[in-house]
């Protein structure tokens, strides 16, 4: 298994934030066992992008599995293409652009002057696709030229649209870091070919393994594997190659990709039934069935995807139904605090059942808080019974409200779900200040840190494994977890024991 990484940068961010220096770029690629880094510098995309690409095509020459990427700021409207004709014939590998960054759009007639230039000098253009509409003004840009153009990162909600607008046009590919859903792979692949798929992580901001995972837990042959992670993207860059007077290794060495993975089972403590209006498999319990086996889970906690974004009774009861008499899907009764004596019902008619094990609310949805008397309310009805309860938590003000609910109810074990996805630094906070709370990883945003600090703050005991399965795909989250760095002991708290006891397993 060879990889060539399409989507990385290094450098200094004014915002702070995680280590992304070209140091910790190259390490994180190694440690992964990525074989070629195609990369650009922040510097380039936020402040000189001269200064900045002759930064990247220096790095190149003195890391040999780093391929320089160049990028422009066509916002001053002078003679940028003078800058993208330079670093074609210096052998930038790709031109990157960063609009959605940088405060201009895609279908406006800076756009078109790039695409020309690149058209010119040959040069494959890269440009992020995660906000709707921005895939098809790239098409519209774009559809009178054949070169190679990459979309990066179209997440599930725009992934749809990304892969319509690239089978418009030939050579559009795509790259893979966005996909999260269940089956986006092979769907991709029936959309728009698999010689149009490329592979790219977002490193070293987000792990390297999800993206991985996504690839080599797919249904592809393995020798479409290997194109999909290496082979296509050497198509795409054969003639800069040729350029810088670089060949590229093909060298494959799998042991140390291979020598994190897990091999022991493992509790899934947040995942879905039921469909959601994005590319992907339909997540019935069959589907979660299979996709967990793939990675050694052997039990998930489910709730319905319908109890959350419409109707709780009726999802509560179409879950019902499908996990009886499962022995590895569980459910979540999921709660609504608009309907605070529907919800109580509710709590009361399944938590009796052995198939239920805990309690799901999603404040996002029901459009209520975390910390507000309804919520308060509910939990106090099932306080004593110490079922868990996991909460949608999203960001820093979400992670503040886990911590008020904890300290009204002590005794009642609390699950920050998304370990409160932006607010992960908070939430290290609220759980060395409340021992009732949990917290699990799962996040389309995979920053490296993420579990490994939490885990050294709080210990592995308050740390459980959660994949959002259903909605995603397990290998995703995976990833994240593989790169931890976790002791054998670390594993054994995190990916099992501590949900076992905490569910009662």
């Amino acid at each position: 298994m060879q990889i060539i990484d399409c989507d990385a940068f290094f450098g200094f961010r004014a915002g702070g934030g995680s280590d992304v220096s070209l140091q910790t770029l190259l390490s994180a690629q190694r440690a992964q066992g990525v074989a070629y880094t195609m990369a650009c510098s922040i510097k380039a995309r936020s402040y000189d992008a001269p200064e900045g690409n002759n930064d990247t095509l220096e790095a190149a020459r003195q890391n040999p599995g780093l391929l320089p990427v160049a990028t422009v700021d066509p916002r001053a409207g002078y003679k940028f293409e003078d800058e993208i004709a330079r670093v074609a014939e210096l052998g930038a590998a790709a031109l990157r652009v960063f609009p959605e960054l940088q405060g201009w759009q895609i279908d406006s007639q800076l756009f078109s002057r790039i695409v020309e230039a690149c058209y010119m000098h040959q040069l494959p253009l890269m440009v992020a696709v995660k906000g709707a509409g921005a895939a098809s003004q790239v098409l519209r840009r774009a559809e009178h030229t054949d070169y190679p153009i990459v979309l990066l990162g179209p997440g599930y909600g725009t992934l749809g649209e990304a892969l319509s607008a690239a089978a418009q046009r030939p050579n559009t590919l795509v790259s893979t870091s966005g996909f999260i859903t269940p089956g986006a792979v092979e769907i991709a692949v029936d959309m728009i070919g698999l010689e149009n798929l490329v592979f790219g992580s977002g490193s070293p901001e987000s792990c390297i393994r999800p993206a991985v995972n996504m690839i080599i837990g797919s249904e592809l042959p393995k020798q479409d594997q290997q194109k999909l992670l290496s082979g296509n993207m050497r198509r795409v860059i054969a003639e800069r190659m040729a350029k810088l007077g670089k060949t590229l290794s093909a060298t494959v060495d799998d042991s140390v990709y291979l020598g994190r993975r897990f091999s022991r089972p493992i509790i899934d403590v947040h995942g879905h039934l039921g469909p959601w209006p994005f590319p992907m498999r339909n997540p019935d319990a069959d589907c979660v069935r299979d996709l967990a086996g793939r990675w050694g889970i052997t039990k998930t906690i489910l709730s319905h995807t319908k109890a959350i974004v419409n109707d709780f009774v009726e999802g509560n009861a179409e879950l019902a139904e499908s996990i009886a008499g499962s022995d590895d899907l569980y459910g979540y009764v999921t709660i609504n605090s608009n309907y605070v004596e529907e919800s109580i019902r509710e709590i009361d008619k399944y938590l009796h059942l052995p198939s239920f094990v805990g309690v799901k609310y999603h404040p996002g949805y029901a459009a209520v808080s975390i910390d507000s008397p309804a919520t308060f309310k509910i939990a106090e009805h099932f306080a004593d019974r110490k079922t868990p309860f996991l909460i949608h938590t999203w960001g820093a003000s979400e992670v503040a409200k886990v911590g008020r609910l904890a300290q009204q109810f002590p005794g009642l074990p609390i699950i920050m779900g998304h370990g409160g996805a932006t607010g992960w630094r908070e939430a290290i906070d609220v759980i060395k200040n409340s021992p009732n709370v949990y917290t699990e990883f799962c996040n389309s945003a995979t920053d490296p840190a993420k579990a490994r600090e939490t885990i050294d703050a709080v210990g592995a005991e308050r740390v459980l494994f959660g994949t959002d399965a259903g909605l995603f795909d397990p290998a995703f989250c995976m990833g994240l977890y593989e790169e931890a760095e976790m002791t054998l002991d670390e594993q054994s708290a995190i990916l099992h024991d501590n949900a076992a006891k905490l569910f009662g397993f």
